[in-house]
């Protein structure tokens, strides 16, 4: 009897676990590896917290082991055409003015915090009631032969009217038409949500670190900003705004700026944005800004040099928005889900909806007196993965041009001087890239 039992035990358990099994194999919702399961895909911000990671840091507040401190956002931004179009390198730079602004208003959201309102509303419904429920209830209500009941039979008839004139049909339609088109909500389910996020501040100080552009085969280019923020790049900020040269941190002397920018590398030039703190050979922090801009004719030096000419504005827009910005975004986000059972002309039909309304605006001002940059060089580029050619223009902030533009005004006001200025060395070559000074 014991044996019986225990055989029947196994067996119950052996059917189950085999119809389970089967069930799960039929139902590639309960079994995934049937169809090859879930996996990971790349994403653009992937190649930018590499980096991170490799450098030592983290996305957001960083200690150093000198005991300094460093903020670090990501942002992210899409190429608007493609390839082949005239305007591919000024849509190149917006998209990564586009992903820098999304760094800064991250930054933002880290230090200020936000002021957040949302809601989540879920409605079920169901009405199986006769069409001519309503009537009868009002008749028994107030009766046929009164006012009221007119009156309610009338709003009714408008209330109809309006919901069909929304729906793209004639009030005045005949009442069989109304009829046809006329449906009854019989059950539904729906989800509202709602989001808003807002948060404004003023910086000082704000690099682009490094950018990363890609684009997988057919697809539109992306971008990819690590923005970087410190008290040493804050001081220069202020440095630059004020017209304060005592505020200028010093550094360990470096090379040239020349020689530390890819001035004889035209692939690196293609992708060096934004603006970025370097050390020259004094040990003065500098900012470098980057500009570029596609002519709006190819082979025509006028419309290339007009371009060199706009892509030097964007390169002292870089620099200015450095000094100091305030930055404000909003962000709202709306979203339903519903499903509706109805019944339309005797038919049983169904219909969903799902629905999103998504907005982020990010708005930066800045404003300074008193700028001087000097040019370090514009380069046209040609390269084969573009129709268009690119003018790169470079731009530079340094303490050491605030000077001399101060003596050249000195030298104005007095009528005579038997002093020589020097420029810069432009064109040397150089093999290290665009990522700024770690002196941060």
């Amino acid at each position: 009897m014991v044996k019986k039992i225990k055989y029947l035990i196994l067996f119950i358990s052996l059917s189950l676990f085999i119809s389970n099994n089967s069930f799960a194999e039929d139902n590639p919702d309960l079994n995934p590896q049937s169809s090859g399961g879930a996996k990971f895909v790349s994403i653009p911000q992937n190649a930018a917290k590499k980096f991170i990671k490799d450098k030592g840091f983290r996305v957001g507040l960083n200690k150093r082991a000198d005991g300094s401190h460093l903020f670090i956002t990501i942002g992210q931004g899409s190429v608007t055409t493609t390839a082949n179009t005239q305007e591919i390198h000024d849509a190149r730079y917006n998209a990564f003015r586009t992903a820098m602004q999304k760094a800064k208003a991250e930054y933002v959201k880290l230090v200020q915090g936000e002021i957040i309102k949302t809601s989540i509303e879920a409605i079920s419904l169901q009405n199986t009631m006769p069409d001519t429920i309503a009537e009868d209830a009002i008749n028994n209500a107030v009766g046929v032969d009164t006012n009221s009941f007119k009156k309610l039979k009338k709003l009714i008839s408008l209330k109809l009217d309006s919901a069909m004139k929304n729906e793209g049909y004639d009030p005045a339609a005949s009442d069989q038409k109304k009829k046809e088109i006329a449906e009854k909500v019989v059950m539904s389910d729906e989800l509202r949500s709602f989001y808003t996020a807002t948060s404004q501040s003023m910086i000082g100080g704000f690099q682009a670190w490094t950018v990363f552009e890609e684009a997988d085969p057919g697809d539109r280019a992306q971008f990819t900003v690590i923005g970087l923020w410190s008290p040493k790049l804050n001081a220069l900020a202020d440095s630059i705004y004020s017209g304060n040269l005592d505020y200028v941190p010093k550094g360990t002397p470096k090379k040239p700026i020349e020689d530390q920018l890819p001035l004889s590398d035209p692939n690196k030039l293609l992708q060096s944005f934004g603006a970025q703190m370097y050390v020259n050979e004094n040990g003065s922090r500098v900012i470098v800004g980057f500009g570029h801009a596609s002519p709006l004719f190819e082979e025509r030096k006028d419309a290339l040099g007009q371009a060199c000419e706009q892509a030097g504005l964007k390169a002292d827009q870089q620099i200015v928005m450095f000094s100091k910005e305030n930055v404000m975004y909003s962000k709202l986000q709306n979203e339903i889900s519903k499903h509706q059972d109805f019944e339309r002309q005797g038919q049983k039909l169904q219909r969903s909806i799902q629905g999103k309304d998504y907005r982020n605006v990010i708005k930066g001002q800045a404003e300074i007196q008193n700028f001087i940059s000097e040019s370090l060089g514009e380069y046209a580029i040609k390269d084969p993965r573009y129709n268009a050619t690119d003018c790169v223009a470079i731009k530079m902030w340094s303490p050491e041009g605030v000077l001399a533009s101060r003596k050249t005004k000195d030298l104005n006001k007095s009528g005579s001087s038997t002093e020589n200025s020097t420029g810069n060395t432009i064109g040397k070559s150089a093999t290290q890239g665009t990522t700024g000074s770690d002196d941060f």
